[in-house]
This record gives C-alpha cells, structure tokens and sequence, in this order.
C-alpha cells in the first residue's frame, strides 16, 4: 500500500477522532448563543468525512458516521448541527475537496480573483489564505493580482501542480506562532463552516497580532437558503457544523468585531461571501426569522418527498447502467441517503485525485470519465446542476448519449 492509499484508509476508519459519539446535543446558538431553537430532520449515519475518500472497499465500508441533528436559532436564523463533535473530525492530506479541475468552477474562481484584487488593488501586497486547501484558488488570486501569498491547511500536498512565485504553504494553522505576517487580505473559503465555535475562531484572527485596523478579510461559505429554499439537500454533511444565512453570517462578524464591506451570494446563489474589516464588536441581535422559519419548518416534508422521488427514478433504472457525477460531498451523501442508490455502478469524478478510491459507507467506486468510454450507461445522475452544461459536452465527446437529470 502507497503511502497516500495508507492515509487515505487511516482517514476513513480513524478520521483523527474517537471511534464512538458521545451522543451529547447542543442547546444554544453557535453564533448567537440563544436556546430559541427550531429542531428540523435527523440524520444518522453520515460518513464524518465525505471528502476524504478511501483506499479500498473494505475501509470505505468501516468508514465512521455521525448524526446531523438539523437545528434552527429563531433569534439570528443560524443553522447547524447540534450533534456535531468537532473531535471526531480531523483534516490531513487526504482530505480532497478541491473543484479545479471543472472548468465552470475555474471560470468562477478567476472571476472572483479578478475581482478581489481590483477592489483591493492587491498589487505587492500580502494575502493569507486560511484553510487554502491545495493551494488552487490562491496561486490564481496571486498569479492574478500579482500579490504574495501565503496558505495554511493542514491538508495541503506541496507535491500539488506548479509552484507560483512569491506564494509558499505552511502545514499548520494560522495562529499567534505567525506574528510576523502582515496580511492585507485574510482570505478564508468554504472553512467557517467546519468551524465548533465560528464566533470564538473570527475572535481569535480579529486579535491575531499580524492584523492591523486596514486588513481585509474574505469569507465564503454555503448559503443554506439554496438548502432550504432550492432543496440543495447533498451539501448537509457530517463536517459542516454550521449552514450561514445571510442574517448569522453578518451576525457572526458584527459580534466577533467586525465591520461589514460587502456582503452577497455567489455561484448560483450557492454560496454567500463576506468582506470585512476590523472594528468594534456589537451585540447580537434578533431578526425576522420568520419566512426562514416556514422553510425549515416545512423542509423535513420537503427532504423526505425529494427522497422517496429518487428513490423511485433509480428503483426505475439498471444500477449497473447508472452513474452519479460528482465525488464531492453532493455525490458521497447521495449515494448514502438515497434508497437504492448504494448499488449504483460508480461515481464519477474528473478530479483524478478522487479517481480510483472508493466513497465512504457504500465503497461506491469513483472513475474518471473516460472510463466510461464504450460501457453501457443509460443514466447519469448530475448532483450540481450547475455543472449540467459541462457534463452534457463531455459526455457527447465520449460518444454515448445516456439521460442525463439533475438530482
């Protein structure tokens, strides 16, 4: 076993935590800390970390699972999982989550860089990316902007694509150990939701020694109204403490000592981004939670019929003829949740470092593309919708012409 397969495994049955739940329920607001809360659908069973895939079907199947327990604060609109154990989760080098490799996500992410370094005017100066990942986004802002970089995750390979000058990556998270960093932009994606305590972690970089009053910070993470209003349902995943509406999200900034900037939705309105500066912090409070009370109270109905149908459309097709595209965390809670879906043929992943592991909990196995060249495929099952148009030309270039529809 490689090295990388070896980790690969050790995630899936270790996932850097204990192996049991303590079964314990949080009872206030992660970001408001009221106890007005909504309780919503309950999940047991979902794989702790859908994106760290594994080496073989024998360690997939031992893969550790945790329960969501959907929970709503009527005071800020936050959502998260109240049964959430932050240490059962640990990030190494087999987590793989990064979507570079789709051209529709480059196309978003050089958008969104171009953007950032003309507001900014990022040109010499020093960015931080906290939780870069492999490094994707921040060698393009960099390379873009013309900027010095600087990337922390733990999970970062340095054996990742070409290197770009003037950025470097540190295995390690940015903390007080890093004083002598300056940044003029903290950029954080798609990180603050995996966060136990999303207040106490904007507290701390607000108080890190290397921020100054003028430093920018650049948040995204998932906008759970798409959840919730748009049945986004695949991206509710055992790592993600937290699901930000526009109300918490801004919530969480103001209280940890925050000035908001800019704030929106992005990618399809999949994502909300924040952008702040330091200053003083404010008390939390209420807001009308009403119209995303109606959505929460009306989602278990909603996430159950939205089972049951796909649990009928794949009832309805030869499994060994159907495939799911997308290894993410849309593809890994699919096959898991949806009744027959764990006998599907594969799924598929043009992200070669998914390509040839296995997805935790039903060791659904994850090709590439092209191998799907000359097999019987009658129906592909597209877990972003977002990603229908690329799909449908890749699929015509490999010449067969299967259903394609959208989960």
């Amino acid at each position: 076993m490689t090295k990388q397969a070896d980790r690969a495994q050790m995630a899936c049955l270790k996932a850097d935590g204990p192996t049991q739940s303590t079964g314990s329920i949080r009872t206030d607001c992660l970001v408001c800390g009221q106890r007005n809360l909504l309780n919503s659908v309950l999940f047991e069973g979902l794989p702790l970390l859908c994106n760290a895939l594994c080496a073989d079907p024998a360690s997939a199947r031992a893969a550790q699972t945790g329960r969501f327990a959907t929970t709503f604060c009527l005071g800020c609109t936050h959502v998260f999982n109240a049964s959430f154990e932050e240490n059962r989760i640990g990030y190494t080098q087999s987590y793989e989550n990064s979507l570079h490799f789709s051209p529709r996500f480059v196309a978003f992410v050089e958008t969104l860089a171009e953007r950032l370094s003309r507001t900014y005017a990022l040109s010499g100066k020093t960015i931080v990316d906290i939780g870069c990942g492999k490094g994707d986004f921040l060698k393009r802002l960099s390379l873009i902007s013309g900027a010095q970089g600087i990337g922390f995750d733990k999970s970062f390979e340095d054996n990742r694509g070409e290197p770009v000058p003037g950025v470097r990556f540190i295995n390690d998270w940015f903390g007080d150990s890093y004083a002598d960093l300056r940044p003029d932009l903290v950029v954080c994606r798609q990180v603050l939701e995996h966060i136990a305590e999303p207040v106490k972690f904007l507290r701390a970089l607000r108080a890190h020694p290397g921020i100054g009053p003028e430093t920018v910070f650049f948040f995204e993470v998932p906008n759970v109204l798409y959840t919730l209003r748009d049945m986004g349902i695949w991206d509710i995943i055992y790592e993600h403490a937290s699901y930000f509406t526009p109300a918490s999200l801004n919530a969480a900034f103001e209280t940890a000592g925050f000035r908001v900037l800019d704030a929106g939705t992005s990618f399809g309105d999949q994502y909300l981004y924040i952008e702040a500066r330091p200053a003083a912090p404010k008390n939390a409070t209420s807001v009308d939670s009403r119209e995303i009370e109606m959505l929460v109270r009306d989602f278990e109905r909603a996430y159950r019929d939205k089972i049951e149908r796909l649990g009928g459309y794949i009832a309805r097709r030869n499994p060994q003829q159907t495939v799911v595209w997308g290894g993410g965390s849309k593809g890994i809670t699919f096959v898991n949740v949806v009744p027959g879906a764990d006998r599907i043929r594969a799924i598929i992943d043009v992200n070669p470092h998914k390509q040839g592991r296995f997805a935790p909990g039903t060791a659904t196995p994850v090709l590439a593309p092209e191998e799907l060249r000359g097999q019987p495929v009658e129906t592909i099952i597209v877990m972003n919708p977002l990603y229908r148009e690329e799909i449908t030309s890749l699929v015509a270039e490999l010449g067969f012409t299967p259903e394609i529809a959208v989960a």
